[in-house]
């Protein structure tokens, strides 16, 4: 069941009895009931503030909210008597005026009209602070009984786990015997086992040392056989087989290319005709205007009646069928050549050459 009120109610009551008793400081000075009552409030702010921090949670709350319901009874008590003294602060307070006629009206007011409020407010405190100690003394004796029982709950659970303790601890002590001969019995196996593996390892490995020995003794054999007949074997004749170095031709493009030495000049040529079946000098070498001469030895021919010999340098040249005046005006024969300019070579023949300031470019014919 919720009774519909919050911390702040607390803090709030606590506020108004604070504002009171500013007010009674204010108005009453210090005369004697004027100081009870003060310090009456002074005791129910204190309450209210315990009564704030105590916690519901480990409490039965049908007490603790009742402790709370009674302590926020006296709200409106306070309220009613708070807005009564609010009404002389202007006329009895230190800022007042004491030689009016007004002031001196509320000063006999207040001195025989409010000051039966005063003392009924502080029998109603009185009784009222009471009743919230005795509720909290009830409370206060309730959670010792509480704790009483919860210290007398956890005493029971530790005897039960030390007597589950020293029960185990005694059959412990009871197994600890038959352990032990256990664990002998255990040794004395691993004992004899550690032999038994040992010597059964031991000529294992004496087998497996002899077998190597075997292995190595006739892999040796082996070896030796390999190379007597490494030794018997001839070594084989290049000259008749592919191994040959191939003959090294030179185009007249410039291309160097490899060909077999198996090759005859006949496939040779027509590997020079594939080689030549588009792009300069097509047309020369489909018309048969080239011939095949000795890299070394210019001068002389390859024929057809020649023999070949492997490793051969061959040059390949193409026959300039067109005339050639020697005039500076003419061009080189070679197709798509660039040369401008030509000169008579002291040897025989022309050369054609192109003069580009940075290099010298020369075709000798």
């Amino acid at each position: 069941m919720s009774f519909g009120f919050s911390v702040g109610d607390f803090i709030a009551v606590g506020k108004l009895a604070g504002e009171i008793i500013s007010s009674l400081q204010t108005v009453g000075g210090a005369k004697s009931e004027y100081q009870e009552l003060i310090r009456e409030l002074q005791s129910l702010q204190t309450a209210l503030r315990y009564l704030d921090r105590l916690d519901d949670t480990k409490s039965p709350s049908k007490h603790v909210q009742s402790i709370k319901c009674a302590a926020l009874a006296c709200t409106y008590p306070l309220e009613s008597f708070f807005a009564k003294v609010k009404k002389y602060e202007t006329s009895l307070g230190l800022w007042s005026r004491s030689n009016t006629a007004k002031t001196a009206k509320h000063k006999l007011r207040w001195s025989f009209g409010e000051k039966g409020e005063i003392v009924r407010l502080r029998a109603y405190l009185t009784m009222h602070i009471e009743t919230i100690n005795n509720m909290l003394i009830q409370h206060g004796l309730e959670r010792m009984d509480l704790l009483g029982k919860e210290v007398e709950e956890s005493t029971s659970q530790l005897q039960s786990k030390l007597d589950n303790t020293k029960t185990a601890l005694e059959n412990i002590q009871k197994d600890s015997a038959g352990q032990a001969v256990m664990l002998r019995t255990m040794q004395s196996m691993l004992g004899t086992l550690c032999k038994v593996v040992c010597g059964e390892i031991k000529t294992t490995i004496e087998q497996l040392s002899h077998v190597v020995t075997t292995v190595c003794a006739s892999t040796q054999q082996i070896y030796t056989v390999v190379l007597e007949i490494r030794d018997s074997v001839t070594s084989v004749d290049t000259r008749f087989t592919y191994f040959q170095a191939p003959y090294q031709v030179e185009d007249a493009r410039g291309f160097v290319f490899p060909v077999p030495s198996e090759y005859s000049l006949d496939e040779l040529e027509n590997i020079i005709i594939y080689k030549f079946r588009m792009g300069a000098g097509a047309l020369d070498v489909q018309q048969g205007n080239y011939e095949l001469c000795n890299t070394k030895r210019r001068s002389k021919r390859v024929m057809s009646t020649d023999d070949l010999r492997p490793g051969m340098a061959i040059t390949m040249a193409i026959i300039i069928t067109k005339s050639i005046t020697g005039g500076h005006d003419s061009i080189c024969p070679m197709p798509r050549c660039e040369s401008s300019d030509i000169a008579a070579n002291p040897g025989g023949g022309f050369r054609w050459y192109v003069d580009l300031m940075i290099n010298l470019e020369f075709r000798y014919l």
